[in-house]
């Protein structure tokens, strides 16, 4: 009896051990689901929808092969020391960096602004009429910049939060290094007193431009807080809403990226 016991456990084991190593294989390297959290892609997604993330992409654009698109929605990770990125494990109750879901906007080498709600992509105003239709940004520029003796006095992030250059946080410093140089008018008003105006950022290679679909007053943390992400940040595109039922969707690219 016993060694039919143990058969039988060895059993389980072995079958629990399987099925628990293709989840992992098929969630790691096929697909995967993620949950939408808050209202951060309103009116896109919904709190409570579950997006269909094809995982098999991650791994063609990490070995070269496909590249993301201006227009996706993307699952992203944001920089560690992001505000608010901090989420708690239901009953487990132990903290982790959660991912984000957010727009990709600017892909490397764009330079992106924003300027009283509007975005430019290296120079065109993009057309949002996917949000536009159903809510009215709000009038938010980025970023913006403060100079003095022809000199960068400040960075103004997002949430109204100004930041001396020497005292960025580690995961502004990328953004930094990407900011456009001021105009020779913009530079010549600073040596009157501290000048602040919106600038740009010119996208280094392997780094993305990322923003929710709600625009309005906090509606969304995004890149305009912690900065443009890496590739590696990039967990995945989602491509469909799959749950619930009555609100099974595609997510194609807005018609006002396609002709960027």
């Amino acid at each position: 009896m016993r060694k039919l016991w143990d058969y039988l456990f060895r059993e389980w084991f072995r079958q629990v051990g399987e099925a628990l190593l293709l989840a992992f294989l098929v969630t790691t390297f096929v697909f995967t689901t993620v949950g939408v959290v808050g209202s951060s892609m309103n009116p896109t997604l919904l709190n409570g929808e579950r997006v269909f993330v094809p995982k098999y992409e991650t791994w063609l654009v990490r070995f070269g092969l496909m590249q993301w698109a201006r227009g996706e929605v993307a699952i992203v990770k944001p920089p560690e020391g992001t505000p608010n990125a901090v989420a708690q494990f239901p009953i487990l109750g132990f903290q982790f960096r959660a991912f984000f879901i957010k727009r990709i906007i600017g892909l490397p080498g764009d330079e992106i602004s924003l300027r009283e709600g509007v975005v430019y992509i290296n120079g065109q105003p993009l057309n949002e009429v996917h949000i536009t239709a159903s809510l009215m940004p709000y009038p938010d520029s980025y970023p913006v910049v403060c100079y003095q003796n022809g000199r960068l006095l400040a960075l103004i992030t997002q949430q109204q939060v100004r930041f001396a250059p020497e005292n960025l946080p580690e995961f502004l410093r990328p953004t930094l290094e990407m900011l456009t140089p001021p105009s020779s008018a913009d530079l010549e008003k600073s040596y009157s007193g501290e000048h602040c105006f919106t600038g740009s950022l010119k996208l280094k290679p392997g780094y993305y431009f990322v923003m929710g679909d709600n625009r309005t007053f906090g509606g969304s943390e995004d890149s305009r807080t912690f900065g443009p992400v890496p590739t590696e940040a990039i967990a995945g595109r989602a491509n469909a809403v799959w749950w619930p039922l009555n609100r099974i969707r595609a997510l194609p690219i807005p018609e006002g990226f396609k002709g960027l």
